[in-house]
């Protein structure tokens, strides 16, 4: 665990990685920070600033080995930031303050080079006294580091031998063109349970965030070292979802400690999207392209990077808007180079839809949202009708294969697509497409049931977990009517009969989570389409 540990560290950046890190070590001492780790944070020479009763850290934090350059090559080199500290800080400290011990800790997740060791002994052991007051100056190397983590976020109690197992799993499989799930869902599934039977105790439930903050970061940035940052985003994406679920059964929706905990994930989930969406708008912007494998694969991986795009989207309309706007033309340009976005690989693929529709309204861009459905009820209209091709009912590879194929041997009995393709008609009035559609739907798609599903409050601890989709809820079948407006008046209906369905995340300002769990899940989000921003 100690090498696994010291891998990752090594990989972290400067600022907003490892000085993060560094805090949140001490913090975990019992040390207060008195500045927050933040790019563009630094105060003269310090980057993080904590104290105790006795004790004044300040640390000046490196990434990688300090050789000649590290150390006094530039302005901003160790040296120079030393002195800055010396100059200027310590002379701007209260009184209170300058009566603790005082400690100047350089910290990096490399090592001193021995090029500079003679002039580090020098610089500590002739600045022992500033301005008459003592001062210790010292090293916190990777080891140091680690071994740090490993008493204050790691023990025998949160992370045992077993855990050891799932970590190392989580890791070596992250290449793996298959990676599962569960793999990490172990690990963070394991620690929420440390975390519930910590009970109220402030400390170990601090702890045991910390451990499952550390530890699915560590298994973060594996992934996204080795160039695969969507195991990076379902891993943030997972720790969300299973932290608000403790927080609904626990209702502590009110206790700042594990809220600042809530938003710190929420961060990484954050930080992850916006290293996706840079990698996809050089897609978008053809410095590279989509692999190109056969038609199959080509529409389940358009349909794959859409999902990751529409839900961090949908994520960001609560939280930068002019993010979620610069997200919405990713996506925009996906669909216009890549034209066979308009057959959906699977049937659930209709939620990928609705988070770009969603999207899409919200912006003020309605007639391309009814532009989109259009193209694409079209498209799948004749794609049967042609070559009684449709999209695979059961989310499976396989079976979109046999259809492409014509194999002939997978049923259509049932489709969400295009339930939810009626339910989108009618909550935007679309009656031109549904005149268009009504008879394909009627006469040829007659025996293929047209399904929806709604879920009751009640129900909601089972949107959490797997299957909720076959084991929670009412499924609804929608008719077709000769009349536009009798459709419509019978759809409204049955969404009358749903409408007071609030859920915990929407109770407290969070409704971007139902987006998060049917992105990671495969769930169907409801269609409930809000204008937010005229483009």
């Amino acid at each position: 665990m100690r090498l696994i540990i010291k891998e990752y560290i090594a990989q972290l950046k400067e600022k907003d990685e490892l000085d993060i890190l560094i805090s949140g070590i001490f913090e975990q001492k019992g040390y207060v920070a008195d500045s927050q780790p933040k790019t563009g944070n630094r105060q003269y020479g310090v980057d993080i600033q904590l104290h105790n009763d006795s004790e004044l850290l300040l640390f000046v934090v490196k990434q990688g080995d300090i050789d000649r350059v590290v150390w006094d090559g530039s302005i901003n080199a160790v040296r120079p930031s030393l002195d800055e500290i010396k100059d200027v800080m310590i002379n701007s400290l209260t009184y209170e303050e300058k009566k603790k011990g005082i400690r100047i800790i350089v910290a990096t997740n490399g090592n001193k080079d021995e090029a500079i060791k003679l002039n580090w002994n020098n610089y500590v052991n002739n600045n022992q006294m500033w301005n008459g007051i003592p001062i210790k100056i010292e090293f916190m190397g990777i080891d140091d580091i680690v071994m740090e983590v490993k008493e204050n976020y790691f023990n025998e109690y949160l992370f045992d031998s077993s855990m050891h197992s799932f970590m190392r799993k989580a890791l070596y499989f992250i290449d793996d063109g298959d990676y599962k799930k569960t793999y990490f869902e172990q690990i963070v599934d394991s620690i929420i349970i440390k975390i519930r039977e910590a009970g109220k105790n402030k400390k170990k439930v601090n702890k045991a965030c910390a451990t499952l903050c550390m530890a699915s970061q560590m298994i973060c940035a594996y992934a996204a070292n080795e160039g695969i940052i969507k195991v990076s985003i379902d891993i943030s994406e997972y720790v969300i979802m299973k932290f608000w679920k403790y927080f609904l059964e626990e209702e502590l929706f009110e206790k700042q400690q594990q809220v600042g905990w809530l938003i710190k994930f929420c961060k990484s989930y954050e930080h992850w999207n916006k290293l996706y969406l840079e990698k996809i708008e050089r897609i978008v912007n053809q410095h590279s392209v989509l692999p190109n494998y056969n038609v199959v694969e080509n529409r389940v991986l358009l349909y794959e990077v859409l999902s990751y795009l529409a839900s961090y989207g949908n994520y960001l309309l609560n939280v930068d808007s002019k993010r979620a706007k610069r997200v919405l033309n990713a996506i925009v340009g996906l669909i216009n180079e890549y034209q066979y976005f308009a057959y959906a690989p699977y049937d659930v693929s209709i939620n990928v839809v609705i988070m770009i529709q969603k999207l899409l309204v919200y912006f003020g861009r309605k007639n391309e949202a009814v532009s989109l459905l259009q193209m694409q009820v079209e498209t799948m209209m004749y794609h049967y009708k042609w070559n009684k091709k449709f999209p695979a009912p059961n989310d499976n590879f396989e079976e979109a294969l046999e259809i492409e194929n014509n194999v002939g041997r997978v049923k259509y009995d049932s489709s969400a697509f295009w339930g939810y393709c009626l339910l989108i008609i009618a909550t935007l009035d679309c009656k031109e497409i549904y005149d268009n559609i009504r008879d394909f739907l009627v006469q040829d798609l007659e025996k293929t049931t047209k399904c929806v599903w709604f879920m009751r409050r009640e129900e909601e601890l089972l949107f959490y977990d797997y299957y909720a989709m076959n084991i929670a809820g009412e499924g609804v079948e929608l008719t077709l009517e000769n009349n536009y407006d009798k459709f419509k008046a019978n759809v409204d209906f049955v969404i009358e009969q749903y409408k007071d369905e609030i859920f915990s995340f929407e109770d407290y300002s969070f409704s971007s989570l139902e987006i998060i769990l049917c992105h990671y899940y495969n769930y169907i989000p409801r269609v409930n389409f809000l204008e937010g921003e005229v483009n």
